[in-house]
């Protein structure tokens, strides 16, 4: 069947939000990282080329889930893994979105092999809407996807045409519609994208392939499935969305997100043209590819005029920043927005010593201060006596902005001093220790 080409203008792929999402992965976990270390199940292969995590992720044009973390492995044979969805569904539609980027794919008589599917949630064998990639016989560099409701004994393989491309990133969903009546007319189909989707539901490349096995009762895992040596295929999986259906309205609409940098503080700056049942926003900074989350802002509900938002973030060291929105429904579902450009703070132009914030504090205080230039640096705590007793820095520390954590838990309640000495700089604060 000819692939199915789209010329929908769409910002992003949208699901409506009674209960819609079911399971979300972006293998946001270390390079290296067993799947079985981060909620997945091994079933079957032993640890035989354990799924693991590879860097960098996958990413795809205006699909909600944006290139967060790292991607999965897959290979032709090796072991087999499960994660369970939120709930059991044995009703309706499910939808199974994902990334993948297929790197060596194989062909044995006509025959390849399925890499993804869904499980009942009592079966890790009886698989259900299964995904398969096959060679081309013409080009070894061009392969078709495929797809069975249950084993090829009960329903054949169903083959796109060898039009899609080696090292290429598409999107995949792969759909299973429960059908009241006979215990074998459930319905699967499959929709490939090699540019942005549509937010309404399109006619998928297969659908409706139906087979002579009784249907599952329910399903309650997706599973990875790395195939046969001889017809299986290696690829990387990414940003899996496991939902009951397609959607037809946005959740959150982001109109504009920006930064600016003043000193040490970072500001965020967002507005949305239209929200959703939205619940508000987790602010996520990452340095060094770990994100935290350093703050949130609440969401307007329900709205169709542009609402602006914004965060700072204060007391940063020098260095490189990027920063996500996390924006959060009433029902818990969730979509990121990614900041476009890093953020850096440079070095500051005079030196200063800030006063420790909280203050009073109990245990634990924080001090930043400032160096416009390389240098030796002596930061100190003395008691109301004069006497030190805390060496906080003492060392050589490169031009920037600076922040010590100071816990006073050894320490008796009272007044205390810190002073900073570095070149020809020397400054003194009080702080107040309350227990």
């Amino acid at each position: 069947m000819l692939k199915h080409l789209f010329t929908f203008v769409i910002i992003v792929i949208a699901f409506s939000f009674s209960n819609a999402q079911l399971m979300t992965e972006s293998f946001d976990y270390p390079a290296g990282d067993s799947l079985t270390s981060h909620g997945w199940t091994s079933f079957s292969g032993g640890t035989t080329n354990a799924l693991d995590v590879v860097s960098p992720g996958l990413n795809f044009p205006d699909y909600q889930m944006p290139g967060i973390g790292n991607a999965a492995r897959m290979r032709s044979t090796g072991q087999d893994a499960y994660y369970p969805l939120n709930s059991n569904i044995s009703s309706g539609s499910l939808y199974a979105f994902f990334i993948v980027n297929v790197t060596t794919t194989r062909n044995t008589n006509g025959v390849g092999d399925y890499f993804l599917g869904f499980l009942p949630s009592t079966s890790t064998t009886n698989y259900t809407c299964r995904v398969y990639t096959r060679q081309s016989v013409n080009n070894p560099n061009l392969f078709s996807f495929g797809l069975t409701k249950n084993a090829i004994s009960g329903s054949p393989v169903a083959w796109t045409d060898s039009i899609y491309v080696l090292g290429t990133s598409y999107l995949l969903c792969a759909k299973y519609t429960f059908q009241s009546g006979t215990t074998n007319d459930d319905l699967v189909s499959l929709f490939v994208f090699d540019s942005a989707p549509p937010s309404i539901e399109p006619t998928p490349v297969l659908e409706n392939l139906t087979s002579t096995t009784t249907d599952v009762g329910d399903i309650g895992r997706l599973a990875l499935r790395q195939g046969s040596a001889t017809i299986g295929a290696d690829m990387n999986i990414d940003e899996i969305w496991v939902g009951t259906d397609w959607g037809t309205t946005l959740p959150v609409e982001l109109a504009s997100f920006t930064s600016s940098v003043s000193n040490r503080d970072v500001t965020l700056n967002w507005s949305t043209a239209s929200e959703l049942n939205n619940s508000g926003f987790e602010i996520e900074r990452s340095s060094d590819n770990v994100w935290t989350k350093v703050g949130n802002v609440n969401g307007n509900g329900t709205s169709s005029t542009v609402n602006n938002y914004s965060f700072t973030d204060r007391g940063l060291a020098t260095g490189s920043y990027s920063y996500r929105l996390k924006q959060i429904d009433f029902n818990g579902n969730f979509e990121y927005f990614n900041l476009n450009n890093e953020v850096n703070i440079g070095t500051p132009s005079t030196y200063s010593l800030s006063q420790n914030y909280p203050n009073p504090f109990n245990p634990s205080t924080t001090i930043n201060f400032d160096l416009p230039n390389d240098g030796n640096v002596s930061l100190k705590l003395y008691d109301m006596s004069g006497k030190e007793v805390a060496t906080l820095v003492n060392g050589v520390r490169a031009a920037g902005y600076y922040s010590v954590n100071f816990n006073a838990s050894q320490l008796t309640s009272g007044v205390y001093f810190y002073t900073i000495s570095s070149d020809n700089f020397t400054a003194t604060k009080k702080m107040l220790l309350v227990k």
